[in-house]
C-alpha cells in the first residue's frame, strides 16, 4: 500500500507535468535549485515530458552542472525533448542566429553533448551539414564527432542484425537515408577535407546497403577515398566493416585486396573475432579460396602474441587457408602446448584442433627426411617419464601433468631453421600418437604416414649413420608392422631388399630378435648378404649370434671366415 505523502507527492509532479501555467515551470525551476538529488530527477523527468519549450529550455541551462542526473531521468520519456533539441540545433547550427559567436559555440556544444548523450538519432542530418557547412571550426569539430559516436553505435548495431530482433522498417530506412547522405558528403571530400566523415558513413554502413555497394562497384575519386579509409583508420567499426567482408558470399574485388593485406595488430584481432571459434561455411570457403590474408601470417610466432581466446579461430584459418604448409600442423600442436594448463577456452580450443588436424594434408616424405637430420630430435626422442599428454576431460593437461624439461615441451623454439622446426612437429607428432587420447592420436598417425619403414628401408643405405638411427627410433614408435617388415625384408626375394633390411636391423640393435633369418642369410645367400649378415652379427649379444659366427668361422669361404673372426673380436670373444 502506497503512503498518502507518497501519493499525494506523485500527483503533484503530475499535474505539473501537463499544467499550463507559466509558474508550473518557475515551482520546476525551484526544486533543481534548492531540492536534493531525488527531488531533481523528479524535476528533470517532469520537464521532460511537459510540451513547452521553456521546460526543456531548463534542461538545456542545467545540462553541464547537472549531465549525468538528466540523462537517467529523461532516457525514458525523451521524445518532446528531444524534438526541441533537433529544432535547437537547426536553429544554432544552420541558421546561426545567436547574436554572441562564444555564446553560440557553447551552446552548440552543450546541445551536441545532449544529441549524443540520448542518442537523439533525429539530430543525425543537421549535424551531418553541420559538420562541413558550419562557419565555425570548433562547431564543425562538435558535430563531426558527435556523428561519428552515433553513427558508430547505430551501425554497430545494424550489423549484428539488431541483436536478433526484428528490424523495425522505419529506423533501417532513416539509418539508409543517412548512409546516403554521409555518401554524399563524402564526394564533396575536396570540399571540406574532412576524413571523420568519410569514417561515419563507413561506420553506419552494412554490407548489403546501396550507397556502400554503389561507392565500391563504380571506379571514381570517391571510392579511392573510402578504400583509403578502409586500408589506414583505426576505428574499430571501420576495421569490423572491412574484415566483415570474409564473411560474405560476394566480395568486391577492390575491397577483397584491402582485407587479405592489411596487417596491423588490430586489424588482426578484429579479423579472429569476425572469423569466430566456429567460423561459418562461408568463411571458410572464402579462407580457401582466397589464402590467408597478411595479418595472420607468422604461424607460432604470430599464436604467442595473441590471448587463448583466439586459438580456435586462427586454428580454423590456417587449416582452411594453409592445410597442404607443414607450419599449419605447427599452429596446432601450439596450439594444444598452450593449453596444457586448460583455462576456460581449453576445451574449445581442443575441440578445434581435433576437427582441424583431420584438414591438414599429409607431409611428403622429403619433409620428415628434412627433420631426422636436426640434432634437436636425438634430445627430444629422450622420454621423459612425467609426460602425460592426455587428459579425462579432452583438454591437453590434467592433475597429473607436470612440466616437461625437454625443449619439445616448453614451446616451438624460436628458430629460423627449418629442419629444427620440422624436427619439433615430428616429435610432438609422434607424442600424441602414442597418447591413448583418439581424437588427437588418429590425427597424429594419419599425418606421419608417410614416415614408414616401407618408405625408408630404400633410403637407409644413403643415410648417415646418425640419421639413420634417428630414422629407426622413431619408426620403433610409430610404426607397429617395423619388426615384421625388417623379418620380412630378410627373406625378400630381392638381394638389395635383403642388404636394406640386414643394415635396418643392425644400426637398431635388431639382430638377436631375428637369428633364424641372419641363419639363413649366412648358410644360403649370396655372399655379399653373407658378409653383411656377418658384419651384423658383431653387434648382437646374444649367444645365439655368437654360436653362429663360431659357426662362419669354419666357413670354405676365406672373406666369410674373416668377417666372422672380425665380430667376434668386435665382441670380446677369442676364437
Amino acid at each position: 500500500m502506497v503512503p498518502t505523502k507518497t501519493m499525494s507527492l506523485e500527483t503533484t509532479y503530475r499535474i505539473l507535468a501537463v499544467s499550463t501555467r507559466p509558474e508550473s515551470v518557475d515551482v520546476l525551476a525551484s526544486g533543481i535549485a534548492g531540492g536534493d538529488a531525488e527531488t531533481r530527477q523528479r524535476c528533470f523527468r517532469t520537464l521532460a515530458i511537459r510540451p513547452c519549450h521553456r521546460s526543456h529550455e531548463l534542461l538545456i541551462e542545467n545540462w553541464t552542472k547537472y549531465r549525468d542526473e538528466i540523462v537517467e531521468a529523461t532516457t525514458t520519456h525523451r521524445e518532446r525533448f528531444a524534438a526541441t533539441v533537433v529544432t535547437e540545433l537547426e536553429t544554432e547550427l544552420i541558421h546561426g542566429k545567436t547574436a554572441d559567436a562564444e555564446a553560440g559555440i557553447e551552446r552548440a556544444k552543450v546541445l551536441t553533448q545532449i544529441v549524443s548523450a540520448l542518442a537523439i538519432r533525429e539530430a543525425m542530418p543537421q549535424l551531418i551539414d553541420a559538420a562541413w557547412k558550419n562557419t565555425s571550426h570548433v562547431v564543425r569539430e562538435y558535430c563531426v564527432d558527435t556523428v561519428l559516436v552515433l553513427s558508430n553505435t547505430w551501425g554497430k548495431h545494424a550489423r549484428r542484425q539488431y541483436a536478433g530482433q526484428r528490424t523495425d522498417p522505419n529506423v533501417e530506412r532513416s539509418r539508409l537515408a543517412l548512409t546516403a547522405h554521409l555518401l554524399d558528403c563524402a564526394k564533396n571530400f575536396q570540399k571540406h577535407r574532412n576524413e571523420q566523415l568519410l569514417d561515419a558513413f563507413l561506420v553506419l554502413s552494412t554490407w548489403n546497403d546501396p550507397a556502400l555497394r554503389s561507392c565500391l562497384e563504380n571506379e571514381s575519386p570517391c571510392r579511392t577515398l573510402i578504400l583509403r579509409r578502409l586500408r589506414s583508420s583505426r576505428l574499430q567499426a571501420v576495421m569490423e566493416l572491412l574484415a566483415g567482408f570474409i564473411r560474405r558470399r560476394t566480395i568486391p574485388e577492390c575491397v577483397l585486396g584491402l582485407m587479405l593485406q592489411r596487417c596491423d595488430a588490430m586489424y588482426c584481432e578484429t579479423l579472429l573475432e569476425v572469423i569466430s571459434p566456429e567460423p561459418l561455411p562461408v568463411t571458410l570457403a572464402n579462407l580457401k579460396e582466397f589464402g590467408l590474408p597478411d595479418c595472420l601470417r607468422g604461424g607460432v610466432s604470430l599464436l604467442r602474441t595473441l590471448g587463448t581466446d583466439r586459438d580456435s579461430a586462427i586454428a580454423h584459418a590456417y587449416t582452411m587457408a594453409m592445410q597442404h604448409a607443414p607450419e599449419t600442423i605447427a599452429v596446432l600442436l601450439e596450439i594444444l602446448e598452450r593449453h596444457r594448463v586448460p583455462t576456460a577456452n581449453s576445451e574449445h580450443a581442443c575441440d578445434s584442433v581435433s576437427i582441424c588436424l583431420s584438414r591438414c594434408e599429409v607431409p611428403k616424405l622429403d619433409y620428415w627426411l628434412q627433420a631426422v637430420h636436426s640434432e634437436r630430435i636425438d634430445a627430444m626422442l629422450q622420454p621423459s617419464a612425467d609426460e602425460n599428454p592426455n587428459t579425462a576431460s579432452g583438454a591437453v593437461a590434467s592433475d597429473e601433468t607436470t612440466a616437461d624439461t625437454t625443449d619439445a615441451a616448453q614451446g616451438f623454439s624460436l628458430s629460423e631453421s627449418f629442419e629444427d622446426r620440422a624436427a619439433e612437429v615430428c616429435l610432438r607428432l609422434i607424442r600424441w600418437a602414442q597418447s591413448s587420447n583418439a581424437r588427437f592420436a588418429k590425427p597424429a598417425k594419419r599425418l606421419l604416414g608417410e614416415l614408414n619403414i616401407n618408405n625408408m628401408l630404400p633410403l637407409f643405405p644413403t643415410l648417415s649413420t646418425d640419421v639413420r638411427l634417428r630414422i629407426g627410433r622413431m619408426l620403433m614408435q610409430i610404426d607397429s608392422s617395423t619388426l615384421d617388415v625388417v623379418r620380412d625384408g630378410l627373406r625378400h626375394a630381392v638381394m638389395r631388399r635383403r642388404l636394406e633390411a640386414i643394415e635396418f636391423a643392425q644400426t637398431l640393435g635388431l639382430v638377436e630378435l631375428m637369428i633364424e633369418p641372419f641363419k639363413m642369410i649366412v648358410h644360403t645367400d649370396h655372399q655379399r648378404a653373407r658378409l653383411a649378415a656377418a658384419e651384423a652379427l658383431g653387434t648382437a649379444t646374444c649367444d645365439s649370434s655368437a654360436n653362429l659366427l663360431k659357426e662362419l668361422t669354419t666357413s670354405p669361404l676365406g672373406s666369410l671366415r674373416d668377417a666372422a673372426k672380425e665380430s667376434l673380436s668386435r665382441r670380446g670373444i677369442a676364437v
